[in-house]
C-alpha cells in the first residue's frame, strides 16, 4: 500500500476510527455522517473538510485498514526465510492483527458491501510489494506453491484465517495455540506442492 493514498492526518484518522467503531455497533446501513461526527466528537463540517462524502469516507476507511494490515504484516516479513517460514510468519501476523483489531473482524462482511471494496482487494492481492504477493511469488517460482490465481490462493489461506477469527469472535470462543498452529499448517498444505 502507498501511504499517500490513505489519510495520515490525526483528525482524519480519528474520523475513520469512529466510522469503523460505529459500523461495528450499528451496522453499515445505519451510519451517517452525523452519527460518525458524534462518535468522533467533531462537527459534521469537520468531516467534510477531510472527506467529500460518506462514500469517500468509507472508501478511505478500507484503504486505511488495508494499509494498517500491510504495515503490520510487513514487520514480520523476512525475505531470507524459506517460503514456508514466510507463510507461517504472515499467517501468525494476520491472526495477531485481527486479535488487535476486533472491529475489523466484526465488520469484515460489511466492508465487502462498500463501494470499491472488490477493486481495493484485487489491487492489494496483485500488488507485488505486499508481503502476501512476495511470499506467493517466491513459492510459485521455487515450485513450493501451486500455480493458481492469487485470489484463489488467498481464499484458501488468509481468507480462512479471517473467517475462523470471525467465527471465534462471534462465538466468544478462544482457540488454543495448538488449534491455531494446526489451522495454519492445514492452509499451507492446501496450497503447497
Amino acid at each position: 500500500m502507498n501511504a499517500m493514498t490513505t489519510p495520515q492526518n490525526e483528525m482524519a484518522l480519528r474520523i475513520l476510527k469512529a466510522a469503523d467503531e460505529l459500523m461495528a455497533k450499528v451496522g453499515m446501513h445505519n451510519i451517517s455522517t452525523h452519527k460518525i461526527a458524534k462518535e468522533a466528537g467533531v462537527s459534521v463540517g469537520t468531516i467534510y473538510l477531510y472527506f467529500k462524502d460518506k462514500d469517500e469516507l468509507l472508501k478511505q476507511l478500507i484503504l486505511h485498514l488495508f494499509d494498517c494490515y500491510h504495515r503490520h504484516t510487513q514487520q514480520a516479513f523476512d525475505s531470507s526465510l524459506s517460503t514456508f517460514e514466510q507463510y507461517c510468519a504472515l499467517w501468525r501476523s494476520t491472526w495477531q492483527f485481527m486479535q488487535a483489531n476486533p472491529n475489523v473482524v466484526l465488520n469484515f462482511y460489511q466492508y465487502e458491501l462498500l463501494p470499491n471494496y472488490q477493486e481495493t482487494v484485487q489491487s492489494c492481492i496483485e500488488n507485488v510489494q505486499l508481503v502476501w504477493s512476495q511470499c506467493v511469488s517466491k513459492g510459485i517460482s521455487q515450485g513450493e506453491i501451486v500455480n493458481l490465481d492469487r485470489h484463489i490462493l488467498f481464499a484458501m489461506t488468509m481468507r480462512v484465517a479471517w473467517d475462523i477469527m470471525r467465527q471465534q469472535t462471534l462465538m466468544k470462543k478462544q482457540y488454543s495455540e495448538a488449534e491455531i498452529e494446526e489451522m495454519m499448517l492445514r492452509t499451507w498444505k492446501s496450497i503447497s506442492l
